[in-house]
């Protein structure tokens, strides 16, 4: 079968979220910023799901399967040229990432006024699957090894990314608990950390840009070439 490189998937799919998070901004605004039924008292900045449960639900729908699709296809692609010797993080990851994929996909149907309280059982799986890939990725790359990541800078980069994903996404994510529970004068600020929560997101997809660049995958396709590489960094060290 002859596949585009395997950047272009992550790339169109971080392309996608985007433009689905800024479409559903913008035609919020554009028709005069309306209150939805289940925004609370006080409260004028909807949730995601606010707008995605309303007429553009088929647009949240699309941007999401579409999004979890071409992941799950760069996921896929990164497997097969993996080669070295931890396979464990990898496949681990990827399995997170279809669960979390699911939880994404089934949130933007099960919208957040039919179906609530499955709606919000489906935005933890959400996150927690992604959190949980990314947590996988950079384990693996401290397998590889600080010093080996130091002699492939594309390496650090996508380690760095996914790093700064996980500690924003969690600090996020427990104040926009912390804000969602509180004075209904809150939920103004719980709204607009969803949204900043979504668009963070996009950082988790363009780590795997990183990861498919060819110079991530130098020396690093083959056992022969990581082993290469762990030879090079054992001579170099005291």
């Amino acid at each position: 079968m002859l596949l585009p490189p395997a950047w272009v998937f992550p790339t169109v799919a971080a392309s996608t979220w985007l433009a689905m998070l800024l479409a559903m901004l913008g035609h919020w605004t554009m028709i005069g910023e309306p209150r939805y039924g289940l925004m609370k008292p006080g409260q004028n900045i909807p949730f995601i799901s606010d707008i995605g449960a309303q007429e553009l639900k088929p647009l949240f729908m699309i941007g999401c399967i579409t999004t979890v699709l071409l992941l799950n296809l760069s996921f896929y692609q990164f497997i097969q040229t993996k080669g070295y010797i931890n396979k464990l993080c990898t496949h681990g990851s990827f399995f997170f990432t279809i669960i979390g994929g699911t939880g994404l996909v089934l949130l933007s149907v099960l919208d957040n006024i039919s179906h609530h309280l499955t709606h919000d059982i489906c935005v933890t799986v959400f996150i927690v699957g992604f959190l949980v890939s990314a947590a996988l990725m950079a384990l693996d790359y401290i397998y590889l090894g600080i010093a080996h990541a130091l002699r492939e800078p594309m390496l650090l980069t996508s380690f760095a990314i996914k790093v700064s994903f996980i500690v924003i996404e969690l600090t996020l994510i427990i104040f926009f608990r912390i804000t969602e529970h509180t004075h209904y004068n809150q939920n103004n600020m719980a709204a607009t950390l969803e949204w900043v929560i979504a668009f963070v997101f996009t950082g988790y997809i363009l780590s795997l840009i990183v990861d498919q660049l060819p110079s991530s995958q130098r020396n690093l396709q083959d056992p022969k070439g990581y082993q290469q590489l762990e030879m090079r960094t054992s001579m170099s060290l005291p």
